[in-house]
């Protein structure tokens, strides 16, 4: 007997995957970015600058994950998988490459 899995259904989960990478990658980045920003310590109007980059660094690079799963369609589960892998990350490895 063989269970059939709709396409919608795989679809999304695939989505749901990607995005959830998607949010991990974008904190990766941002707790590289902090620890980079930490030792060089730059002015105040630099570091508007740098995190202004970062920031559209970040926006691209969520597209960039939206488009290849599912063609730049913003939805639900894409925005809720997002948040719940930066808040995978800050839960499980912020504390291994930011030890306070």
């Amino acid at each position: 007997m063989k269970i059939a899995i709709n396409q919608l259904i795989l679809d999304q989960s695939f989505e749901f995957v990607i995005m959830l990478c998607a949010g991990m990658t974008v904190m990766l980045f941002h707790d590289l970015f902090l620890m980079i920003k930490n030792k060089l310590k730059p002015r105040n109007s630099i570091s508007f600058i740098q995190d202004i980059l970062f920031w559209l660094f970040a926006s691209i690079l969520t597209s960039s994950f939206l488009y290849y799963c599912s063609f730049g369609r913003i939805s639900v589960h894409a925005a809720i998988a997002f948040g719940i892998g930066a808040v995978l990350w800050k839960k499980f490895f912020c504390g291994i490459m930011n030890p306070r």
